[in-house]
């Protein structure tokens, strides 16, 4: 099949990865957001995605307006036969999504129709589910809405982070694109139950900061959804402090929630909370690298009693 694939994210690599070693599928195109300012030196950077067609010698467009005029006429001199979307972070319109021979499939990481929107890893690991997986549906107006060609579930590992699932879930996805794209014309799209959907927000800032009024049971999905990016964060002395790996201590403590209670040589410290008390492993001060709790304890200098909040 000759193909258009459209991303942004690192989500959609192994995706893109997979369809350029396929003997059976040509890319057309790539397409991916606008190089944005990022950092603190706000300096031009383009998508993870538009970085691995680049250097694999894929032809690459980043409109600004992807449902413009004149990128519909570019895309639409390409004959192509399918648009495969992935985490590409921008409305479809209809013209575009009817451009090619078999219309346009999105790659979505949840067992749709729960989860739908921008967040559903992260949302997954909140809710503290056992099962995931992935659903390719074709595209249409309203989000993640369109009827489901192909979907596999995935069980989440205990302890499992949103790195890893990220990752696991990337794989996996390429995977069933590959079964897809295989003998596409004989998978049905099948309509989604709209009255069992659910959805997910973009997660902002305030997300992240970490409650220690609450009990440390609800505490780690939090730390799970949000390790190793963007990081579940509290204050020490003022500055953040990510919270990327913990684990729970059943003891209660007479101490006040956010007290580090314990330092333990080699392993890391403990901090009261709500209920019960957090074991922290592994953290990321700003501006450092990720390192275990004990390094970071010899640097800070921390003590028992000085409260993180």
């Amino acid at each position: 099949m000759r193909l258009i694939f459209a991303g942004s994210s690192e989500f959609a690599i192994p995706a893109l990865e997979m369809l350029l070693k396929s003997t059976y599928h040509e890319i057309a195109m790539v397409i991916s957001q606008p190089a944005r300012p990022k950092g603190r030196k706000r300096r031009l950077e383009d998508t993870p995605l538009a970085r691995y067609a680049l250097e694999s010698s894929l032809k690459l467009l980043k409109p600004e307006q992807i449902n413009s005029k004149e990128t519909i006429d570019m895309l639409g001199a390409l004959n192509a036969d399918l648009l495969i979307t992935a985490s590409y972070g921008a409305f479809i319109g209809k013209k575009m999504r009817e451009l090619c021979k078999f219309g346009s499939i999105n790659l979505h990481p949840s067992l749709l129709p729960k989860y739908r929107g921008a967040s559903p890893i992260q949302s997954v690991l909140l809710a503290n589910e056992s099962i995931t997986g992935n659903s390719i549906f074709m595209l249409e107006k309203h989000m993640d809405s369109g009827p489901i060609l192909i979907q596999e579930e995935l069980e989440i590992e205990g302890n499992e982070n949103y790195s890893s699932l990220h990752d696991r879930l990337a794989i996996q996805a390429a995977e069933l694109l590959k079964t897809l794209l295989s003998d596409f014309e004989k998978y049905t799209a099948k309509a989604q139950d709209h009255s069992l959907a659910t959805y997910t927000q973009k997660i902002e800032r305030d997300d992240l900061k970490l409650d220690l009024s609450l009990g440390a049971g609800e505490l780690l999905p939090k730390i799970r959804a949000f390790s190793f990016e963007p990081g579940a964060y509290l204050l020490f002395r003022e500055k953040p402090l990510k919270i990327l790996e913990a684990e729970l201590v059943q003891e209660d403590s007479v101490m006040p929630a956010g007290s580090i209670t314990e330092i333990i040589k080699n392993q890391g410290f403990c901090i009261a909370t709500g209920k019960h008390q957090l074991r922290i492993k592994t953290v990321q001060a700003a501006g450092k690298k990720i390192m275990p709790a004990s390094a970071w304890l010899l640097g800070s200098r921390a003590e028992v009693g000085e409260i993180l909040k």
